[in-house]
């Protein structure tokens, strides 16, 4: 079954609550964190640029380092908000999601084909 990046704005929005970070720091932590990861590269700076023109996310230039300029991300207020409410919804989502995995459990215990 193939994965798809559902959800990518939401892991990124959590990834930012542990502070403010660039998308090579978010995609590593993606790789490294998540059970299981379909976000490349490609769906994290779309999701990003989303997140940005959506306000749930601000992009700033991290001068640190004088020889190169970094684009770094941190999370908004709106972003807070929108965490807040993928919580709920994931939550809503786990009592159907458990309903299924018993029903299917008590299913394959009495099909003995």
């Amino acid at each position: 079954m193939k994965h798809t990046g559902r959800h990518t704005s939401e892991f990124l929005l959590m990834f930012l609550t542990e502070g403010d970070s660039y998308g090579g720091k978010l995609l590593q932590k993606c790789e490294e964190e998540l059970p299981v990861n379909p976000i490349d590269s490609a769906i994290l700076y779309r999701t990003l640029k989303k997140l940005e023109k959506e306000g749930a996310v601000e992009s700033y230039l991290d001068t640190s380092d004088k020889d190169k300029l970094i684009k770094m991300y941190k999370i908004t207020a709106v972003g807070k908000r929108k965490l807040e409410d993928f919580k709920i919804d994931i939550e809503e989502k786990v009592k159907n999601l458990s309903f299924f995995l018993n029903k299917y459990k008590e299913w394959r215990e009495s099909n003995h084909d």
